[in-house]
């Protein structure tokens, strides 16, 4: 599909999570935009968990040019999983808490610009990978230990009355329980064995509760994973959160954090630890995780890498 303009977009299904974080008037708003733009449009709307992949999977088989999805990550991730192996394109409309995959893409985060993005442009289409592990996908980042409990700890209300702040909150509580654990990792064949709080195996660089990146060498298109190890919880530490959040920049400190890139990645944590893919915690610890290269397009801003 070349790039997407109003000329090329007939048609778009919207995907909607309801419980997003965000009280805007969402389908005035679309359909403002899309009727402006001569774009017919339907929607769905999510009720409970993997309804997104469903309702992707629909969208496609009964057609149409781009499915559009609102919501966090999460949300994301599940319309994600369901246009895997299809040719239709995805875009965003920011309306969680965190929108990491967003601000990954420089999609804009009010909502009205968001929508213009897919009614008038000017868009490409990005390819991204996503990474596996099991039967499940994630678009934003596996990790286990201090950012899971963080993660956890971190209610919606709270989140949605204190914004990125919130986090820090359980960032506290996280780290007076946390206690370290030895990583065995194998990365493309290789051994590393290192002790930390938390190891995040990330495919996108952006923190959920600001713009700053976990590294600025992390690529949502570089066709690899991230292996990140948090090693130590002192001031360093806590420190770096402070500044991630209160200045969107995070300061080079290897003592504290161990970064590696790879294709094939696996983990196994002693004594074992919660895990989180994408905000939501899961049930079982993931030992193998692999990325999927070019597993989907995005539509992003023209002026996007």
């Amino acid at each position: 599909m070349s790039s997407p303009t109003k000329k090329t977009i007939g048609h778009i299904h919207i995907i909607i999570n309801p419980a997003s974080g965000r009280t805007e008037p969402i389908l005035s708003i679309v359909n403002a935009a899309m009727k402006e733009a001569g774009i017919q449009w339907d929607v769905s709307i999510t009720k409970k968990k993997d309804d997104g992949i469903h309702l992707a999977k629909a969208a496609v088989k009964q057609g149409t040019d781009v499915v559009v999805v609102y919501g966090g990550d999460g949300t994301v991730m599940e319309v994600i999983s369901g246009l895997l192996g299809s040719e239709v394109p995805l875009a965003i409309l920011p309306g969680g808490s965190g929108n990491v995959m967003a601000s990954e893409l420089n999609i804009p985060k009010d909502l009205k610009e968001a929508c213009k993005l897919v009614s008038e442009g000017p868009a490409k289409l990005r390819a991204i990978d996503v990474g596996q592990f099991d039967k499940r996908y994630f678009a934003v980042q596996l990790s286990l230990g201090f950012e899971a409990e963080m993660m956890k700890g971190t209610k919606r209300a709270t989140k949605n009355t204190l914004g990125r702040f919130a986090y820090l909150w359980s960032v506290i509580a996280a780290l007076k329980t946390i206690t370290k654990v030895r990583y065995d990792l194998t990365i493309d064949g290789q051994q590393d064995t290192v002790e930390g709080l938390t190891c995040i195996v990330a495919n996108a660089g952006h923190v959920g509760f600001t713009d700053v990146s976990l590294d600025r060498h992390i690529d949502v298109s570089d066709g690899l994973l991230d292996v990140i190890v948090v090693r130590k919880a002192n001031m360093g530490l806590l420190k770096l959160i402070i500044t991630a959040l209160i200045r969107g920049e995070r300061p080079d400190n290897v003592e504290v954090v161990k970064h590696w890139q790879g294709k094939d990645i696996k983990v196994l944590a002693s004594p074992q630890q919660m895990a989180q893919c994408d905000g939501e915690v899961l049930e079982t610890i993931p030992s193998h995780i692999k990325v999927v290269p070019a597993a989907i397009k995005v539509l992003v801003p023209q002026e996007d890498k």
